[in-house]
């Protein structure tokens, strides 16, 4: 049976982007946004194991789970969303906002060339989840040109 959903949502799997106890949910929202049906791909990092993976099998993993929502559920827009402060890229150790935003942005045009090989003809859409002034928690995704 295959079922039909517009976009493939590409993001890390921290809790701050997703069900909060307090009833914030940034990647709902997000989703939300888009006014159709997502399937939603969580790793730690994002899209980082498209760019950089820990393991061997991390990129044809994530590629895979992308197939399957482009294939099976004929998503035709793929979003790839990073974001401030993430674990997975703790290593960069940057010294400020800029030259952290730089590296996934950066990243997230690495990622958006090889999705774009795999799946030719996809609207492929960057996004980064900046942490609003001041806040550990609190993020607002917006979309990189």
């Amino acid at each position: 049976m295959s079922h039909h959903c517009k976009s493939a949502v590409v993001t890390c799997e921290d809790f701050r982007l997703h069900q909060r106890q307090d009833g914030r949910n940034y990647i709902a929202e997000f989703i939300k946004n888009l006014k159709n049906d997502a399937d939603l791909i969580t790793r730690a990092g994002g899209i980082q194991d498209l760019v950089r993976p820990k393991e061997s099998g991390f990129k044809n993993s994530l590629l895979r789970d992308l197939a399957v929502s482009v294939e099976l559920h004929n998503a035709s827009e793929i979003c790839l969303i990073n974001h401030a402060d993430c674990g997975a890229y703790n290593g960069f150790n940057f010294q400020n906002k800029e030259d952290e935003l730089n590296q996934h942005k950066k990243d997230l045009n690495e990622a958006e060339e090889i999705i774009g090989k795999e799946f030719p003809g996809k609207d492929i859409k960057l996004y980064f989840a900046g942490l609003k002034n001041g806040s550990a928690d609190e993020f607002e995704i917006n979309e990189i040109p």
